[in-house]
Order: C-alpha cells, then structure tokens, then sequence
C-alpha cells in the first residue's frame, strides 16, 4: 500500500483508536482531502483499413493519434473512435460543450491513377466545437462536432452521432448511427471536377459538388480496460455516400458504400499534480 494514498480521515480513524482512555475522550478534528488539482490525460493511437480517401474503391492502411484530457478527480468519460479531440469547458452529468480538433488525411494522384489531371486534397487540420448531451445517463449519448478546415479545404462539416452504450465488467460495447452534413466550400472540394481537370483527365465530366447531406451510416465499437492506465479496443465503421456526394463522378469512379475496421490502444496518466 502507498502511504501517501491513505485519506487523513483513515489516519484520524487510526489515531482515535490508538490513542488509549485519555485520547477516547479527546476531541478529534475531522480534516477534509484536498482537492485533486492538475489534469488527467489519455494519449493513443489508432490504425485502421480502409478507403484511401472519400469515395475510393481501393482500400489501405492508415493511422492516427488520439488525445483527450479531464480534470482531476473527474471521472472517465465515454468516447467513440470517430470522436474529434475535444475538451470540455463547461461539463455537467449530462451535458458538455467545448472545442474540438480533428486531423484528416488527404486525396492524392498516387492513391488512384484514375485520378490524373484532378488536384490532390492535401490532408487537413480541422478546429471548431462539439456539444455531447446523454439523453440517459451513461447509457445514451448524443453529440454534434461541427469543424471549419485549415489546409486541405476551407469548408464546414458537421458530424453527429448517437451512440448507446453498454458496459460488462472490464468491456464497453458501444454504437449507433452517424449522420455527415457539410458546406459548397467542403463538397466541391472534395467531390467536385472543373472542366480544366476534366479534359486533362479525359473520363471524368464537369461536375460542381453543392453543400448538403455527405454520408449516413454506422459505427460500433469493443473496448477493453486492461488496467487504470491501458485500454485497448476494435471499431467497426460504415459510411454511405448520399445527395451531391453520390452524384459525384469522382465516386461513381469509385465506391458510394464506405467501411473502416481498426484497432486502438490508449494510455492514461495523471499530469501536473
């Protein structure tokens, strides 16, 4: 046992006890524990197969960091594999709200021949806010990331979720539906073809992508908590392509029905205490 974790109301416990008839009759102050201070953070990482950008037929493997942090002394919130990094500034039982980051890979001439002539999608930083709200306390999560890009496009995406959760000993099952909207700015970007690139590429048309629903689908997810520090789990992720982004003669090159397997694993530690 480390000493330096035993509450000072257990040491007064002891002392009362062990302090013979004259101390029996003492009177003994009761002191509080000071309020944990500092932060708790979890790193990890996730790798993952599939498509290798929105709309392709071809699969591949890829990976990405994640990063989440909580006060002190709060407990571990729930969070999906899809999840931006987010933290909350205002958190209630039911409620948070707070920023939220999220890193996306890129469409590149060398992930698919059948693009020459078209411009790559560089990978993109996306920075804006979430807003999580259980509809059932720890069973029924609801949440919203809407995010602006910063490099690979300028356009607006909002994602929601909803996710039931379940939890058996040392596993959490989780999944639900998943709904993609997003601006012009995003959709051409990404689904768009100008003439200029249509006749370099000599089979793709013109086609001007427009703002709306991107994608419906799903996702599930199996973690397990090895111990305090490590968790480790599997997702599952499907995405269908609809409205301007189906229409997209970039997708109909390719494949409108989107899956993603992957692993992940997370450590978590306590900082500046």
């Amino acid at each position: 046992m480390s000493y330096s974790k035993v509450p000072l109301g257990v040491w007064a416990g002891l002392l009362v006890m062990t302090g013979g008839a004259a101390a029996a009759d003492a009177v003994v102050p009761v002191f509080a524990e000071k309020p944990a201070s500092g932060w708790t953070v979890t790193i990890g990482a996730n790798g993952k197969f599939g498509p290798r950008y929105i709309g392709s037929d071809k699969m591949g493997f890829s990976g990405a960091p994640s990063l989440s942090w909580r006060r002190a002394g709060d407990p571990p919130s729930f969070s999906a594999p899809d999840d931006g990094f987010g933290l909350a500034l205002y958190k209630t039982s039911v409620f948070s709200v707070g920023p939220v980051g999220a890193f996306k890979s890129g469409r590149y001439f060398g992930d698919d021949r059948r693009l020459f002539g078209l411009r790559d999608v560089p990978w993109t930083i996306e920075g804006g806010a979430f807003v999580e709200f259980w509809p059932i306390l720890d069973r029924l999560r609801t949440r919203l990331e809407v995010r602006q890009g910063f490099h690979g496009h300028r356009g607006v995406v909002a994602d929601a979720s909803i996710d039931w959760v379940e939890r058996f000993g040392a596993f959490t099952l989780s999944g639900g539906p998943r709904l993609s909207v997003a601006n012009g700015s995003y959709m051409d970007r990404n689904f768009g073809v100008s003439p200029g690139e249509a006749a370099l590429n000599g089979t793709l048309t013109p086609y001007r992508a427009k703002g709306g629903l991107r994608s419906v689908g799903a996702a599930a997810a199996l973690a397990y908590r090895w111990s305090p520090a490590w968790t480790t789990r599997t997702f599952v992720k499907y995405d269908r392509l609809i409205g301007s982004a189906d229409d997209s003669p970039i997708v109909r090159l390719g494949d409108r029905n989107q899956f993603t397997v992957g692993v992940g694993a997370s450590y978590t530690f306590a900082w500046g205490q």
